[in-house]
């Protein structure tokens, strides 16, 4: 009987995991398929649904696997991208903080990163952390979360010390891979530098920018960024009209999704320039 019982669990330990795998893999090609898609508005309803059924996909696998950090991972990446692309404004801080939440869940998969939490503070943890994306996917929601709640909102994220966990959490990802999604780090962090409320370094910005552009041109919010958080910061009216122009002028592959949704937006700024300086 006692073996029996052992096959039997074996079994369903098997079955689990195949169900598991069967699950993260519909989700992750859903995920792919909206990844590689263009924006358009009038396809942005379907696309939505898709990305909503691969985090219902995810969540179901997570429950068979608490502790999967591709499925924590994926799911903070994708409520950021449901958020950001997806949502209207209203409803962006929610799903932003539904993000932050799985990827401190990923990073406290690690015991080290627990241990260290424990006992010294979230942002020495993070130094033990070696994961990029969930270091990059909880700064990403997180900084986006406190940037929808206006300048006060800064503020007080600054004053809780919001501000010091965030600036661990990408000065590890430039330690662990800076050119992670075609450069994420470095615009991360030049938007750090460009929105802190008491520290602000417009200088800062656009050196990580500058080497954003540099090393991964084909990505249009390296770019898009420079119009936003030095450009016009600088008041260079005629610069800013040129890189957006040129963003519009950009292909849209490698990156579908994310370059089409960039020329949605420097649309949409170049518009509200028009006749500056």
């Amino acid at each position: 009987m006692k073996k029996l019982a052992a096959i039997v669990l074996v079994g369903g330990a098997f079955f689990l995991g195949l169900a598991q795998a069967d699950l993260v893999s519909q989700a992750d090609a859903l995920f792919q398929e909206v990844w590689l898609s263009q924006y358009d508005p009038a396809t942005l309803g379907e696309l939505r649904a898709k990305l909503e059924t691969a985090i219902d996909l995810y969540l179901k696998a997570l429950n068979l696997d608490p502790q999967n950090t591709h499925i924590l991972n994926m799911l903070a990446r994708s409520y950021y991208t449901l958020a950001d692309v997806f949502l209207p404004e209203r409803e962006k801080q929610e799903f932003h903080e539904k993000g932050q939440l799985y990827g401190e869940r990923s990073l406290r998969t690690s015991a080290e990163f627990v241990r260290v939490e424990k006992e010294k503070g979230f942002v020495e943890a993070v130094a033990t952390s070696t994961d990029v994306e969930a270091c990059y996917w909880t700064y990403a929601n997180w900084a986006r979360k406190v940037e929808l709640g206006g300048a006060f909102g800064l503020i007080a994220a600054a004053l809780r010390g919001d501000d010091k966990k965030l600036n661990a959490l990408m000065s590890r990802c430039l330690e662990l891979d800076r050119d992670y999604l075609a450069g994420g780090p470095l615009r991360a962090m030049a938007g750090y530098h460009a929105k802190h409320p008491f520290a602000k370094d417009y200088e800062k910005a656009r050196e990580f920018l500058e080497e954003a552009m540099e090393k991964h041109g084909d990505y249009l919010e390296n770019s898009l960024f420079y119009v936003q958080y030095y450009l016009i910061p600088k008041e260079l009216w005629a610069e800013a009209r040129a890189v957006l122009e040129k963003i519009l002028a950009s292909p849209v592959e490698p990156y579908p999704l994310m370059n089409s949704f960039c020329q949605f937006k420097a649309a949409q700024l170049l518009a509200e320039i028009q006749g500056k300086g």
